[in-house]
C-alpha cells in the first residue's frame, strides 16, 4: 500500500481531468486520429489508482468448463480506498451469470453456459497488460476522491470453453494415387465413440471389429476429401492438454477429422527405401502410404547390416544431431554412395551433429544464422535453374502447379556452402531479397548421389501439398 494515496490519487486526478478538457476541445479529425491514444492513458490513469487503492483483488472460475456446463466465479476484492464499489461478470455472449453469495469483499457467482456454446479459439489476438484479456473477465468500478474509475480484471485462469469429449483418430490423413483400385483405410477412434460420419458422396464409411472402414470411390481427380466423425449429433473435436513448468496447463483444439488427399504421382521403378528417421517428422509414413518400399533402419542396420540392398537411404531432419548410431555410420554411409547408392538427406541445423567436412560425402556448410538461409514465404517464386535433371523430370515432371499451396515457408538452412561436385536445382527468395540456391543441391559421387533438401518438404507432407509428394517420389529415385 502507497504512504501516500491521496497526494497520488490527485496527481492522477488532475491528469485524467486535462486528458478529457483537452479531447473535449480538439476538432473532431484530432479526435478520431489521437483517440485511441487519449483512451489508453485514461485506462492507464485508471489502472494505477486500482492498484494504489485495492490491497488484493483476484477472480477465480471453478468446475470444468464445457458446452451444458455449470461452473463457479469466485470475484475477491478487499479495496477499502474505493468508495462505491461494484463489480459484474464479463462473459461470453450466451453465458449467464446469477449472483449466488455477497459479503464484503466477496462475491460468488453461478455460471451456466448453453449446450450450443462455441469452443474458444486456441490463440487469444493479443494480450494487455491492464486487462480484459480472453473471452470473461470481472469489471470493477469505483469512486477515488470523487472521480469513478473502473478496471477489467483478468481470472487466474482464462475461461476457455472446451469440448466435453474429445476424440482422437488413427490415421488422420491418407493418400490415394489416382489411377489405382482404392483399397480401405482402417481408422482407429479413441477417447470417444462416432454415431456417424460425414463423408463426401461415394464414400462409404462402416465399423469391423471395433475399427472405422472407410471404403474410398475410384477417385479421377486430384484433391483433399474431409471425413467427419458425429457424436451426439455434432462434428467432435480432439484436444490436447498443453502443460510445462514454466506456464499454467492449457488446451489446444482442433478438428477430429481425416483428411484424404487424392494425387496424380507416379513412383520411381526398382527403390527399396532405407529411412533413418529420428522421431522427428512423419516421411517415412508417408512413403508408405504412397506405396513405396521403405524398411525403418535401426543402429544394427546402420552398424552391421547390408546396406547395399537398398537403393536409397533418407536420413530424416536433425538425425545427425539425434541419433548418435547415425554419426557412428557416416563412412559406411559414404561407401554406400561411393557403390552407386543414393543418400537423400532432409534439412538439419548446423548443431544437428553436421559436421560440413566429415558428415556428407563432399563438404556441405549449412548457412547459420538461420535468419540469413532461409526463405519464409510459402509462396515465394521457385526458378527451376536444372530443368533437365532427373530428380525435377522422373518420374514425375515438377512443375509451376508442385510449388503452390505450400504452407508456413518455403525452407530453412539452406546450404550456404558446397562442393562444385554439387548442382543447384532451384532458386528462390523472399520478396526483397537475394535469391538463395542452396534449398535442393544433388552431387553424382562415385556411381551414386548425395541430394540435401532444405526445403520444409516434412511439413509439406503433413499438410497434404500434392507437390511435395510428386517430388518426394522423385528424390527417392535410385542414383
Amino acid at each position: 500500500m502507497f504512504p501516500d494515496r491521496r497526494r497520488i490519487s490527485e496527481a492522477l486526478g488532475r491528469a485524467a481531468n486535462l486528458i478529457e478538457v483537452v479531447r473535449g476541445d480538439l476538432d473532431r479529425e484530432t479526435v478520431d486520429r489521437m483517440r485511441h491514444r487519449l483512451d489508453r492513458k485514461l485506462r492507464e490513469i485508471d489502472a494505477v489508482l486500482f492498484e494504489v487503492h485495492a490491497k488484493a483483488a483476484r477472480a477465480l472460475f471453478e468446475g470444468s468448463c464445457h458446452p451444458g456446463a455449470r461452473m463457479v466465479l469466485d470475484i475477491h476484492i478487499d479495496a477499502p480506498g474505493l468508495e462505491n464499489l461494484t463489480v459484474s461478470p464479463r462473459l461470453p455472449d450466451g453465458v449467464e451469470a446469477f449472483e449466488t453469495a455477497r459479503e464484503p469483499g466477496h462475491v460468488q457467482y453461478a455460471i451456466t453456459i448453453p449446450a450450443s456454446a462455441p469452443h474458444s479459439g486456441n490463440y487469444p489476438e493479443a494480450y494487455d497488460p491492464l486487462g480484459a484479456n480472453g473471452e470473461a473477465g470481472v469489471i470493477v468500478s469505483g469512486e477515488v476522491e470523487g472521480r469513478t474509475i473502473g478496471v477489467d480484471l483478468d481470472p487466474e485462469e482464462p475461461l476457455k470453453i472446451v469440448p466435453l469429449k474429445s476424440l482422437f483418430l488413427d490415421p488422420v490423413t491418407a493418400t490415394i494415387r489416382i489411377g489405382d483400385r482404392p483399397s480401405s483405410i482402417q481408422v482407429k477412434a479413441a477417447g470417444a465413440d462416432p454415431s456417424d460420419w460425414h463423408a463426401p458422396e461415394g464414400w462409404n464409411v462402416r465399423t469391423e471389429g471395433g475399427d472405422w472402414i472407410i471404403d474410398p470411390p475410384q477417385l479421377t481427380r486430384p484433391g483433399v476429401s474431409r471425413l467427419i466423425p458425429i457424436v451426439d449429433g455434432r462434428p467432435i473435436s480432439q484436444v490436447q492438454t498443453v502443460a510445462y513448468p514454466h506456464i499454467h496447463p492449457t488446451f489446444y483444439i482442433a478438428p477430429a477429422e481425416l483428411k484424404v488427399l487424392a494425387l496424380d504421382v507416379a513412383l520411381p521403378t526398382d527403390a527399396r527405401i532405407g529411412y533413418v528417421g529420428a522421431g522427428s517428422d512423419n516421411v517415412g509414413t508417408h512413403m508408405r502410404r504412397l506405396g513405396l518400399e521403405v524398411t525403418d533402419l535401426a543402429e544394427a542396420d546402420l552398424q552391421i547390416g547390408s546396406l547395399s540392398e537398398f537403393t536409397t537411404i533418407l536420413v530424416g531432419i536433425f538425425g545427425f544431431g539425434l541419433r548418435r548410431d547415425l554419426q557412428a555410420a557416416t563412412k559406411r554411409l559414404h561407401r554406400f554412395v561411393e557403390e552407386g547408392g543414393h543418400l537423400v538427406t532432409l534439412y538439419h541445423r548446423p548443431t544437428d551433429g553436421w559436421n560440413p567436412d566429415h558428415t556428407p560425402p563432399r563438404r556441405l556448410v549449412i548457412g547459420s544464422p538461420s535468419l540469413r538461409w532461409r526463405v519464409t514465404d510459402p509462396s515465394a517464386p521457385v526458378t527451376v535453374l536444372k530443368p533437365n535433371s532427373p530428380l525435377l523430370m522422373s518420374p514425375n515432371r515438377i512443375e509451376v502447379n508442385d510449388w503452390q499451396g505450400w504452407d508456413k515457408e518455403r525452407g530453412l538452412y539452406f546450404a550456404a556452402e558446397y562442393d562444385p561436385a554439387y548442382e543447384e536445382l532451384l532458386a528462390l527468395n523472399d520478396p526483397g531479397e537475394s535469391p538463395l540456391k542452396g534449398s535442393l543441391v544433388s552431387a553424382r559421387i562415385g556411381r551414386g548421389r548425395h541430394t540435401h533438401v532444405a526445403l520444409v518438404l516434412h511439413h509439406q507432407l503433413d499438410k497434404l501439398v500434392p507437390g511435395a509428394f510428386r517430388l518426394l517420389a522423385n528424390l527417392v529415385q535410385p542414383a
